[in-house]
């Protein structure tokens, strides 16, 4: 038994196809967890502020508070204090920055399978042209190229779905703080 698992007889396509995949792959896990982090910074220090707000009676010493607290409701509390457009404003900046990167998490989990596929039928077609090189078929003959297939089709998948779980959950979160942040300005207006 070979301990490459068909990595020893792959095409540089095939290469080209990984390595194009693996770049896909670092991309959506660095974004994944760095907007883990981000949003879920920004969702803790919302309900620090807004857990703070709903239990202070004098509203008036919550300006140096909302201050401190770099959150993205303090931020909103204090420019509602000037003008409501203002606080809108700052929340639409805000909701568009926060959902900067997500096209590309969900570019890439719709285009990693076809990227796999390129490399699958990239495969397949080795697999074909090394049996118009030989007389007699045998399974060595269509074994590199068949292996080649799977070993596309496999990395796209590994890189697909990761991305999608990821877009899915993330973009939950980020429509519970944006929902939040909405609701919160409703409410102090």
């Amino acid at each position: 038994m070979n301990a490459y698992f068909g990595f020893h007889q792959i095409g540089s396509i095939a290469i080209a196809v990984l390595a194009i995949l693996g770049i896909m792959s670092l991309y959506s896990w660095s974004f994944m967890i760095y907007k883990w982090f981000q949003l879920r910074s920004i969702f803790r220090k919302n309900r620090v502020f807004i857990t703070k707000f709903l239990e202070v009676k004098d509203k008036s010493s919550l300006d140096a508070f909302a201050k401190a607290s770099e959150s993205a409701a303090g931020n909103i509390y204090i420019l509602s204090k000037d003008s409501y457009s203002s606080a809108r404003s700052f929340l639409e900046i805000i909701s568009k920055d926060l959902e900067s990167g997500f096209a590309w998490l969900a570019s890439i989990g719709s285009t990693a399978p076809f990227v796999g596929l390129f490399g699958t039928i990239w495969g397949i077609i080795n697999a074909f042209n090394n049996i118009g090189n030989v007389q007699s078929v045998t399974i060595a003959t269509v074994a590199p190229g068949i292996s080649e297939a799977l070993i596309t089709t496999a990395a796209g998948i590994f890189v697909a779905v990761p991305a999608v779980i990821g877009y899915n959950i993330l973009y939950s979160k980020l429509s519970n703080i944006t929902e939040e942040l909405e609701g919160f300005l409703e409410a102090i207006k």
